[in-house]
């Protein structure tokens, strides 16, 4: 279902909401874990240069779970702004690197029909997988200090 699901004619960049949304909750470490292993095999899935979309994913995961020891991580308002950073960081990264080992990209068409509409789908449905895996951080969560 993944690749068919289409939402305002964006395809939704699931595998980077579950590594931003891990992320934040359980910081980089973990979040760059699901970033490995997802990327890679979207790596092998694509027609991009290999490592592309793995790159991206560590990129942002790793900044994503700075914002782990935020106060607002359990503000959903962290995760939908986290989700609008990540998609544009994870789309320019994949540019840049398809532009880079030669392949033509329309930048000023890539921003305005790939990235502002990504943007848009990605950060809406950004609750629809935090909650979940919130959920799941609390039911296999290490403890929370309480000062």
């Amino acid at each position: 279902m993944g690749p068919y699901l289409t939402i305002l004619g964006v395809k939704p960049e699931m595998m980077l909401l579950v590594v931003v949304a891990w992320s934040l909750l359980r910081g980089a470490r973990e979040g760059m874990v699901w970033a490995l292993i997802g990327g890679l095999c979207l790596d092998l899935l694509t027609g991009a240069p290999f490592g592309t979309i793995t790159l991206a994913l560590l990129v942002v995961s790793f900044l994503a779970g700075l914002g782990e020891s935020s106060v607002f991580r359990t503000h959903i308002l962290l995760p939908i702004v986290a989700a609008f950073i990540a998609t544009l960081v994870y789309d320019a990264i994949t540019l840049i690197i398809l532009d880079f080992t030669g392949h033509p990209v329309a930048w000023l068409r890539s921003a305005v029909y790939i990235v502002l509409p990504s943007m848009l789908v990605n950060t809406l449905l950004m609750p629809l997988f935090f909650w979940p895996l919130q959920w799941l951080h609390r039911k296999t969560g290490r403890e929370e200090m309480h000062w």
